[in-house]
């Protein structure tokens, strides 16, 4: 009896301390613990001159900026409710955020390889819009998504993978790959090597029947190509992933090949894929991008825009709304149109 009286009297003695200390723990536990979310922000609004070089020197009065979103994976429970009071950020799971991609590490391989191809189209659209030839080879099949009906992702293949050999020979075409697994029945296993990021991969995967009646391992795939030029063109990106830079970078290529200073003494920053021939595609968090724009204080900003879809255009013009961003906004669908609009500006006094 005289046990339980002592204790019961320590702990009225020190019952704020041990409060305190459990309040401690859980906060270190709290503070340590990642969710499954990612976070979004306003990222950079960067210079493409001192990311480019192509040989050819030249003196920009202004610049041309790519800009980017910033992310952070796996948050803890802090930062999460900061971003959702936050009204500059976004909360996202993670499954979301990476479209279902097999793992984070999956997910930025295919990041990695985005920006590398939006690199190689650059160059394929600044000289074809030159009037320049370039060489262009086909150096692999990347894994751009998996379909649900496939079975490869339970037996390894990821999202960002780069097919390079299928049953020991050489695929490096998209056609070459097809046909060979036309020469297969439904069911039938084959041994799949390539690339994986830094890494390489082998694994085995059951063939599907796909919906279009072809015989194949169930996914959308996309070449990888290999861009020779006939000028000493480096990219500096590594540090960046996807492939939204693709129109800045394809104009700073021509700036400095012709030698022209299209930015006219302005700042200007814009986003959006490049395709090959020219067109310039839809990207994910323009918001965040016109912020980081509008820090930096650009003068114009190029939007990638469609007439089937305007999501961009609509989310830039509501941005600047919202947050009355100094910004004046472009619509641009073709590599073209870019040119156009920043070679008609008067030059900036």
């Amino acid at each position: 009896m005289q046990m339980k009286n002592t204790q019961s009297h320590w702990l009225r003695r020190y019952w704020p301390s041990i409060l305190i200390g459990v309040i401690i723990v859980l906060f270190i536990i709290a503070y340590m613990k990642p969710l499954p979310y990612m976070l979004y922000g306003a990222g950079t609004a960067e210079s493409v001159h001192t990311r480019v070089e192509t040989g050819h020197k030249l003196d920009e009065k202004g610049e041309l900026m790519f800009t980017t979103v910033s992310t952070y994976s796996n948050p803890n429970i802090f930062s999460v409710i900061y971003a959702r009071i936050n009204k500059r950020m976004e909360v996202k799971p993670v499954a979301e955020a990476t479209g279902g991609a097999t793992n984070l590490k999956a997910y930025r391989n295919l990041l990695a390889w985005m920006r590398d191809s939006s690199e190689a189209n650059a160059l394929i659209a600044a000289y074809a819009a030159m009037n320049k030839p370039i060489d262009v080879k086909e150096q692999g099949v990347i894994v751009y998504s998996l379909l649900a009906e496939s079975q490869a992702r339970s037996n390894g293949l990821q999202e960002g993978d780069i097919i390079t050999k299928v049953d020991g020979k050489e695929t490096l075409t998209v056609k070459t790959l097809s046909d060979y697994l036309q020469t297969k029945k439904v069911g039938d296993n084959v041994v799949l090597e390539g690339t994986r990021g830094t890494d390489t991969f082998k694994t085995t995967v059951p063939l599907i029947k796909m919906s279009d009646n072809r015989i194949g391992i169930g996914f959308i795939n996309q070449p990888v190509l290999k861009v020779t030029p006939p000028d000493p063109v480096k990219f500096d990106f590594a540090d960046t992933g996807g492939p939204s830079a693709g129109l800045m970078m394809t104009l700073e290529i021509i700036a400095q090949l012709t030698g022209e200073d299209l930015t006219r003494g302005y700042k200007i920053a814009g986003t959006g894929t490049i395709s090959a021939d020219g067109t310039v595609g839809l990207i994910g968090g323009i918001n965040y991008k016109l912020m980081a724009a509008e820090r930096e204080k650009a003068d114009y900003f190029l939007v990638p825009f469609n007439d089937k879809n305007s999501s961009n255009w609509d989310l830039a013009e509501k941005t600047v709304k919202d947050l009355k961003l100094d910004l004046k906004l472009v619509k641009i669908s073709k590599l073209q149109e870019a040119v156009d609009f920043l070679k008609k500006l008067a030059p900036k006094t």
